[in-house]
C-alpha cells in the first residue's frame, strides 16, 4: 500500500507532495502519530490527540481491509523530521483530521 500527503520540513513553510510505501502507523504519546515509510532517515509526524489517533488508525484498517492501494491524507501537511528527532508541539498546528474524508 502507498501513502500520499503534503509534507513540510520542521521550520519550513513550504510543502512537498510525497508518495511513499506505507508500512504502518504508531502513536508516540508526545502528541504525534508517526507514519512508517521506506525513508530510513526521516519520520513523518502528524500532530493529533490519542483519541483522534484511535479513529484515524481504525479508518486506515478499514481501507486496508477493502484492499485500497493508496491512502491519501489531506487537509494539513505532515511534518518531516530526522528519524528520532522531536518536533516541538508549540511549532505544530494541532490537527483535527476529517477522518471520513480519507480515501
Amino acid at each position: 500500500m502507498f501513502i500520499k500527503y503534503e509534507c513540510t520540513d520542521a521550520g519550513s513553510s513550504g510543502t512537498t507532495a510525497e508518495i511513499c510505501t506505507f508500512y504502518g502507523i504508531r502513536y508516540n504519546h508526545n502528541g504525534f502519530a508517526v507514519l512508517s515509510t521506506e525513508h530510513s532517515h526521516h519520520d513523518y509526524l502528524l500532530p493529533m490527540s490519542f483519541q483522534e489517533y484511535g479513529r484515524f488508525s481504525e479508518k486506515i484498517a478499514v481501507l486496508i481491509d477493502k484492499g485500497a492501494n493508496i491512502l491519501s491524507i489531506s487537509g494539513s501537511p505532515v511534518y518531516r523530521v530526522r528519524r528520532g528527532a522531536m518536533l516541538p508541539l508549540d511549532n505544530a498546528d494541532l490537527l483535527v483530521y476529517d477522518i471520513d474524508s480519507l480515501s
